[in-house]
């Protein structure tokens, strides 16, 4: 009677860990995915709204509209290309604003010269209160 009890509770254990050794390889099987679910891309990460610039001299820092100018251009506009104009990451260095009056970066649109929407002239790095302004106040939600 004990061997029989104990030759049970073996058995037990045995088919309880072939039970999670199945379901462990069928989580990790793409094939065990449901036929009609669609393969998953990787997510693109989302682009912040605003991006805080480091505050230069007296002046109040910029509050780069990111999700603006992504509604206007694509991303590969201003972080693609040799060398792009913006890394996608936060530069150590920081920008300074003789290289944007140089054509380099924000420079490179915002020259007085360039137009977009037929024929609104960009405005230029010059007009420095344009983007050093206070920050944008949050929607009240009202």
């Amino acid at each position: 009677m004990r061997r029989t009890s104990a030759y049970l509770t073996l058995c037990a254990v045995l088919a309880a860990g072939c039970l999670v050794g199945k379901l462990a390889l069928a989580a990790e099987s793409p094939a065990s995915a449901a036929p009609e679910a669609a393969p998953k891309t990787p997510a693109t990460p989302k682009a912040p709204e605003f991006i805080k610039l480091d505050k230069v001299a007296k002046m109040p820092l910029v509050n780069f509209p990111h999700a603006k100018h992504g509604k206007m251009f694509p991303c590969k506009d201003c972080h693609e290309g040799r060398p792009p104009l913006f890394a996608q990451k936060h530069s150590e260095t920081g920008m300074k604003m003789a290289d944007m009056r140089a054509g380099k970066a924000c420079g490179s649109c915002h020259d007085g010269k360039k137009v977009f929407d037929k024929d609104k002239k960009i405005f230029s790095t010059m007009n420095c209160m344009k983007c050093h302004k206070a920050a944008p106040k949050p929607d009240s939600g009202k």
